[in-house]
């Protein structure tokens, strides 16, 4: 019976140390922007954005475009371009809603 309690008190600890990594994980696991890109996007290779605002998490406002080639590039929205390009998005989604 000792063998079996020692089992089950090995399998807690386990399990609490994989919950608290679990949980540190979720915690610092935040994808912030720290910078914008230098370099203008062009409209083909985005597929979608998300928008990052200084009022919650992360420290700048952002908009991060998603790229058919799955990388994320952070943009400044003041951009002139930037504006641009979320307006030709907004566009595309009426267009495919309609």
């Amino acid at each position: 019976m000792a063998g079996f309690s020692k089992k089950i008190f090995a399998i807690a600890v386990l399990t609490g140390l994989l919950l608290l990594l679990d949980t540190s994980e979720a915690q610092s696991n935040q994808d912030c922007c720290l910078s914008y890109t230098k370099t203008r996007l062009p409209r083909t290779a985005i597929t979608g954005f998300t928008e990052q605002r200084s009022s919650e998490v992360c420290d700048i406002s952002a908009i991060i475009f998603h790229t058919k080639r799955g990388f994320k590039a952070c943009a400044d929205p003041k951009e002139h371009w930037v504006k641009g390009h979320l307006r030709w998005l907004s566009a595309k989604l009426r267009r495919l809603s309609q």
